[in-house]
C-alpha cells in the first residue's frame, strides 16, 4: 500500500497520520517521572559526539551539521561529527525507513541520544504521490527547538533566536515521536523565487523554509496544478480545427491558446496525446497539470451548455464540464501511461463541487483553490459557514485532495501589515488535515518586517495542523521583541478586528479588488488604525532590552514608514510632521534605496516601489 494514497480505503492507515485526533504526537516531559538525564554539554565542555553513518544520505549529514552549528552558537562548544559507530556517548542520527513519511523518533539509549528518521528520497516505481522524506532533519529541528530552545523567526541571522546555555541536558522518559499533518507542505511568495541579493540572499529564505520543515524548502514542488492548457494546444491547432474554439472566449491571445470547447470531437484525444508527449520528454516528472487557463472564457455551445450549472450563489458554474474533461483525459493517460498522474485545479467558476460528480480515476489529483476565500474571504460569515461542508465534499470525490489558498494574503505594496487572522488559521488547515488532505499550499509574503508572524504560523500549521496558533503567536512576538511584546499582540488583534469588520460588510461574491490593499482598504482599516499602531510600536520599543530586539522591531517600523508615506500622499491621514515615521520625499527616496538590502519590505521583480495607492483592482506592471 502506498502511504501517500489518500483514498477512502487508505485514509485510516496513511502513515503520515499516526493519530486520528492529533497528527503529531509529543510525549510530555513530566517532572515527576524518573528518567536518566543525558548531558551533551556540561559547563561549556562537550560530552558527546555527533554520529551519522559513513554512507548516510543527505538528510542525516545536513542534520549533523545543523546540530553542531546550533549547539555551538548556543554554548560556544563544538561537538565533533564522526562516522565511527563505536564512538560513544553520541547523538546518533540514523535513517529508518520503517517510520512514517517525514517522521522521526528521539530516544535516550543509555548515554546515547538517538534521532531516527525516515529519509527515503526515491520511490521504487514511478509515483506522482511520492514526496521525498527527510525525517532525520525534522527530528533534529525538533530536538533543537525542544532541548536547545532554538527558533527561526524569519530568514537571516537576525531571525535566529538561539538562547545561550552553559550546559544542555536532555530528559526523555519515553521516546519523542512526530510526523506531519500533510505529506506535501508548500509555502509560496516568501522570497523563494525572488532575485538573489547580498542583503536578501535566497539561501537564507530557503534555509528558513527548511527549518520550518517545508517541502519546498528543498525543491520548488513535486506537484503539477498550474494553469496549463497552452502547454498542450497551439494556435495552429485552433486554425486547423475551428470547431475546437470556445464559443465564449478568446481562442488565442498573445500567441497562446486560451480557451477551447472541451466537448469538441477529437479534442480530448489530441490534448491527451500532447500530455503524453511531454511526459515522455520529461520522464522524471511524476505529475502533469491539465488545469484550464486562468480567468473566464469556457465554451457554452449546445453540447457544453448541458454541463453548465449554478454555484450556491446562483452564479454560472462549469464544475461538471471541467471534471468531465479531467476524467476523459485522465482515463487515456491511465491506459497509455500507467503510473503517471495528473493534477487539476478546481477554482474560479468551477470551485464548488456539483451535486453529481463523475467518478474520477485514481491517477487524478484535484487541487481546490477556493477563489471566494482569497484575501481574508473566510471572514465573511457565509463563506465561513460553508467551508467545512464544501471541503468535505471535495475530499469525498477527489482521490488525492490538495488544499491551496491565499486566505491570509492580500496584495500589499505599501507597508500595510497583514492581519494574522487567528479565526481563519483555526479553521482551514485543521479542517483540511481532519479530512486527510495529501498536501497544503499556502501563500505568505516577502514583507518579513511585518508579516513574518503570518508566514511562521502557516509553516507551523502545515507541519502540525493542531498547533495552538494563539500561543505560538505569543511566543513569536515575545522572542522577537522582548518584554513589550504584548503591545504588538494588541496591534495584531486590533488589525484582525478591523479586517473582520471590513470583510463582514462585503457581499459573499468574489471580486479581484477584494484581495487588494487598495484605497478602500486603506480608508477602512489602515488609516484609522495608524495612530494606534504607532503607539503600540513606541510602547514596545521603550521596553526592548537588547539591540537584536530593537533591530527586529525596526523592521516592523520600516513598513510603518512606507505606510505613513503612502497614506500621507493619498491624503488619508493628517500629517503634522511629528510622526516617528514621517519622511519627506527626498528622505523617503533615500529610505527605499537603503531597504533594498533588507528583509523588511515587500519586494518582487519590480522592486520595492510600486507607485501610489491604487483604486480598485491591481492590473499588473
Amino acid at each position: 500500500m502506498n502511504p501517500h494514497r489518500n483514498t477512502k480505503s487508505t485514509r485510516q492507515s496513511c502513515s503520515f497520520h499516526p493519530l486520528a485526533k492529533s497528527l503529531i504526537l509529543y510525549f510530555a516531559l513530566l517532572a515527576n517521572v524518573h528518567a536518566d538525564e543525558v548531558t551533551i554539554v556540561e559547563k561549556q565542555r562537550a560530552t558527546h559526539f555527533i554520529y551519522h553513518a559513513a554512507d548516510a544520505p543527505e538528510a542525516p549529514r545536513l542534520a549533523a551539521r545543523d546540530l553542531q552549528q546550533t549547539i555551538r552558537r548556543s554554548t560556544g562548544v563544538t561537538l565533533e561529527i564522526t562516522t565511527d559507530a563505536a564512538v560513544t556517548p553520541a547523538i546518533r542520527i540514523v535513517s529508518d525507513a520503517s517510520l512514517p513519511h517525514d517522521g522521526f523518533e528521539i530516544a535516550c539509549r543509555g548515554k546515547d541520544i538517538v534521532i531516527r528518521g525516515n529519509d527515503v528520497t526515491s520511490s521504487a516505481k514511478p509515483d506522482a504521490w511520492f514526496v521525498p522524506s527527510r525525517g532525520t532533519l525534522n527530528g533534529t529541528d525538533e530536538f533543537l527547538e525542544r532541548f536547545v530552545g532554538a527558533r527561526w523567526l524569519f530568514p537571516g541571522e537576525l531571525g535566529e533566536d538561539v538562547p545561550r546555555h552553559d550546559s544542555i541536558r536532555v530528559v526523555l522518559p519515553e521516546p519523542l515521536r512526530g510526523a506531519p499533518s500533510f505529506a506535501n507542505r508548500l509555502l509560496a511568495y516568501v522570497g523563494e523565487s525572488e532575485p538573489d541579493t547580498p542583503g536578501r540572499p535566497k539561501a537564507a529564505t530557503l534555509s528558513w523554509m527548511r527549518r520550518q520543515r517545508l517541502t519546498n524548502g528543498f525543491s520548488p514542488s513535486v506537484t503539477g496544478y498550474g494553469h496549463s492548457w497552452d502547454d498542450y494546444l497551439q494556435p495552429a491547432d485552433m486554425e486547423a480545427h475551428p470547431e475546437w474554439k470556445s464559443s465564449n472566449g478568446e481562442a488565442v491571445r498573445k500567441g497562446k491558446v486560451q480557451f477551447f470547447c472541451m466537448t469538441a470531437p477529437g479534442l480530448v484525444e489530441t490534448f491527451a496525446k500532447r500530455v503524453i508527449e511531454i511526459m515522455d520528454r520529461y520522464p522524471t516528472r511524476g505529475m502533469a497539470s491539465i488545469s484550464p487557463t486562468d480567468g473566464g472564457g469556457f465554451c457554452t455551445c449546445e453540447r457544453c451548455a448541458k454541463l453548465v450549472g449554478k454555484d450556491p450563489y446562483g452564479k454560472v458554474s462549469h464544475s461538471v464540464a471541467v471534471l468531465t474533461f479531467y476524467k476523459a483525459v485522465a482515463e487515456i493517460i491511465q491506459r497509455e501511461r500507467p503510473g503517471k498522474s495528473l493534477g487539476g485545479l478546481v477554482y474560479y467558476n468551477y470551485q464548488y463541487p456539483p451535486a453529481q460528480v463523475p467518478t474520477l480515476p485514481e491517477n487524478l489529483s484535484l487541487c481546490w483553490a477556493p477563489l471566494n476565500y482569497y484575501g481574508y474571504g473566510l471572514l465573511k460569515p457565509k463563506f465561513r459557514a460553508e467551508f467545512g461542508d464544501v471541503l468535505t465534499r471535495w475530499c469525498e470525490v477527489a482521490p488525492h485532495f490538495f488544499y491551496h489558498n491565499y486566505s491570509t494574503w492580500m496584495r500589499s505594496y505599501h507597508g500595510a501589515p497583514l492581519p494574522v487572522s487567528l479565526d481563519i488559521l483555526k479553521l482551514e488547515l485543521p479542517t483540511a488535515a481532519k479530512h486527510h488532505a495529501w498536501g497544503a499550499h499556502m501563500v505568505g509574503t516577502t514583507a518579513w518586517g511585518v508579516n513574518a508572524p503570518v508566514n511562521y504560523l502557516l509553516a507551523k500549521q502545515m507541519w502540525n495542523a493542531q498547533v495552538d496558533v494563539s500561543a505560538t503567536l505569543n511566543e513569536w512576538l515575545q522572542r522577537a521583541y522582548g518584554p513589550g511584546w504584548k503591545s504588538m499582540r494588541q496591534l495584531y488583534d486590533e488589525l484582525d478586528d478591523r479586517m473582520r469588520i471590513h470583510k463582514e460588510a462585503q457581499p459573499p461574491v468574489y471580486k479581484g479588488s477584494q484581495y487588494e490593499v487598495n484605497e478602500d482598504v486603506m480608508k477602512n482599516v489602515y488609516a484609522p488604525l495608524f495612530p494606534a499602531m504607532e503607539q503600540h510600536y513606541r510602547e514596545t520599543l521603550a521596553r526592548c532590552e537588547t539591540d537584536i530586539q530593537r533591530q527586529r522591531l525596526a523592521m516592523f517600523g520600516d513598513n510603518l514608514t512606507q505606510l505613513h508615506y503612502a497614506l500621507r500622499k493619498a491624503a488619508l491621514i493628517k500629517d503634522d510632521g511629528q510622526s516617528l515615521f514621517h519622511r519627506d520625499d527626498a528622505a523617503f527616496a533615500k529610505f527605499l534605496s537603503e531597504m533594498e538590502s533588507k528583509f523588511s519590505l515587500y519586494r518582487d521583480g519590480q522592486g520595492l516601489d510600486h507607485g501610489p495607492i491604487w483604486k480598485g483592482e491591481y492590473q499588473g506592471p
